[in-house]
């Protein structure tokens, strides 16, 4: 009988900690750590000291840790940040805003140099002038690797001219990559990029984290406007119709009581204003000119501020959508 495995200790300690870490902290961005060095990692524990804490384990278990807290929770939207995580991921355990966090990582880029046997984003240069390197076997790597122009002088190597060795999408081989960083070339800008979050109980995706916020602030605008006619038609009462629709329903009910065989003491202006609009119309119609009348140019003036004030509280309400 093939005896049970017995699992490590540490790796048990590792779980329990990821748990009491999860339990700990509001917000947890996984970030891949593929295409980073070990460089960029220990600056990014040092930018987020005090703000937020870096593990870096092995998938196996951060797997484990998020299945536990799964259970503890009862929340099933952690498996799909489970089937979120990269090969190579380290978890970052923070109380800050996600989109704080990505602003941070955003404003701290790195330079790193190309690596071996992979496609390079962008072209290749090697500068002009002094490379520091003594006369020697390099001069050879430098001209016959990277066929780089070459000079000796005061017994360093020089580059003659700006050299591009490489353009973007092209493979950097192995020897090329060591030569170049043996030059301390680092063409490519690296960022630090979070691929999920989990976020108050809610799984953020990649596309969500870094999406356009100034597009998607048009694009609700341009919603807005739109949905609120929509909203109108249909009668729905909420903070951005409620004034409109007042004020629609305040013409309708003019419009019905002139229609109808009574006079109201109380609507007298509006009377007036009425009898105004109509001599209007039928002058404009027989002489081609308009009546002028101080009660005619008062509703204009009337008409004009309630139309600014409809255009402030449409403003108002657009803007209240983005806080």
């Amino acid at each position: 009988m093939i005896g049970k495995k017995e699992i490590q200790h540490w790796k048990v300690e590792e779980v329990e900690q990821l748990v009491d870490l999860f339990k700990s902290y509001d917000n947890i961005a996984v970030i891949e750590v593929a295409h980073l060095n070990d460089r960029q990692v220990q600056e990014m524990r040092k930018i987020l000291r005090g703000k937020a804490i870096i593990r870096m384990s092995k998938k196996s278990l951060q797997l484990r840790a998020i299945e536990k807290y799964k259970d503890i929770t009862n929340n099933s939207k952690l498996e799909e940040l489970a089937e979120s995580v990269p090969g190579q991921a380290v978890l970052c355990f923070t109380n800050m805003d996600i989109f704080d966090l990505k602003k941070i990582f955003n404003e701290n880029e790195w330079m790193v140099p190309a690596k071996p046997n992979e496609e390079t984003p962008v072209d290749i240069w090697v500068s002009a002038g002094d490379t520091g390197l003594p006369t020697g076997q390099v001069i050879s790597e430098l001209n016959m690797t990277l066929r780089l122009p070459t000079r000796i002088q005061n017994d360093t190597i020089w580059i003659r001219e700006d050299t591009k060795t490489h353009e973007a999408g092209e493979i950097v081989d192995v020897k090329e990559a060591a030569v170049l960083k043996k030059l301390g070339i680092k063409p490519i800008e690296s960022l630090i990029k979070i691929k999920c979050a989990w976020s108050d109980g809610d799984l953020l995706t990649e596309d969500i984290i870094y999406m356009d916020m100034a597009k998607f602030r048009q694009d609700i605008i341009s919603a807005f406007i739109p949905a609120q006619k929509l909203a109108l038609e249909m009668g729905i009462v909420d903070t951005e119709t409620y004034r409109p629709l007042i004020q629609k329903a305040y013409r309708e009910g003019l419009a019905l009581l002139f229609e109808l065989p009574i006079f109201i003491d109380e609507m007298q202006d509006e009377y007036v204003k009425k009898a105004i609009a109509d001599a209007n119309a039928i002058n404009s119609v027989i002489f081609g000119e308009t009546l002028v009348s101080q009660p005619q140019e008062d509703e204009t003036k009337e008409a004009k501020v309630e139309e600014e004030e409809e255009e402030e509280e449409e403003e108002v309400g657009i803007g209240g959508l983005f806080g």
